[in-house]
Parts: C-alpha cells; sequence; structure tokens
C-alpha cells in the first residue's frame, strides 16, 4: 500500500473514531453532572464540549485527505465525505445538549 492510500486510510476512520470519542465524553459529563449535581454549571460544561468536540471534526472535513501534487483517490475521495459525514452526524446528534433538559 502507498503512503497517499495509508493516509486516506487512516483519515477514513479519523472522524467517525473522534464523533465516538466526543460522544462518550459528552454522555459521561451528562451523567457525572446529575449523578453529583453540578447545577447551573452543567449546561455549559455540555455546550462547551459539545462546541469543543466540533473542532476537530470541522478540521477534518475541510482538510484535503491528499497532498499538494498527489492524485484524487476514490479512497481519498471517501476520507472526505466520511469525515463530512461525521461533522454532520457530531452536529446533528450532539446539539440537544444546548436546549434538552439534562437531568430528569
Amino acid at each position: 500500500m502507498s503512503r497517499p492510500d495509508i493516509r486516506a486510510l487512516v483519515l477514513l476512520i479519523a472522524g467517525f473514531t473522534l464523533w465516538s470519542a466526543a460522544f462518550v465524553l459528552l454522555y459521561a459529563l451528562q451523567a457525572l453532572g446529575c449523578a453529583y449535581d453540578w447545577g447551573a454549571a452543567h449546561r455549559p460544561i455540555l455546550i462547551g464540549t459539545y462546541l469543543a468536540s466540533l473542532l476537530p471534526l470541522a478540521w477534518l472535513a475541510l482538510r484535503r485527505p491528499y497532498e499538494t501534487g498527489e492524485p484524487q483517490t476514490s479512497l481519498s475521495r471517501a476520507a472526505l465525505w466520511a469525515n463530512r459525514a461525521a461533522l454532520g452526524a457530531g452536529i446533528l446528534v450532539f446539539l440537544p445538549v444546548t436546549f434538552a433538559t439534562t437531568c430528569l
């Protein structure tokens, strides 16, 4: 496997790997905030984590999976669109932390 293919393969899994880590982190912070009664600080912590998790996803979604001068392959194109899908999933799935009830 060539270097551009390895790079594209790593970038192919990077977006949803970051997405799943952010999902686990948000879920854990939500549970800890309810268990330890963080009060008014709970929602700002969740929103800050939500916004911080979108930064690397946006960086991956806007980044080219191939270097200048390399030909764009179908694997690099798939990596680009997978990272864009991970960003969209992050925005859609994590958005309820901004308005939904944190603890029942």
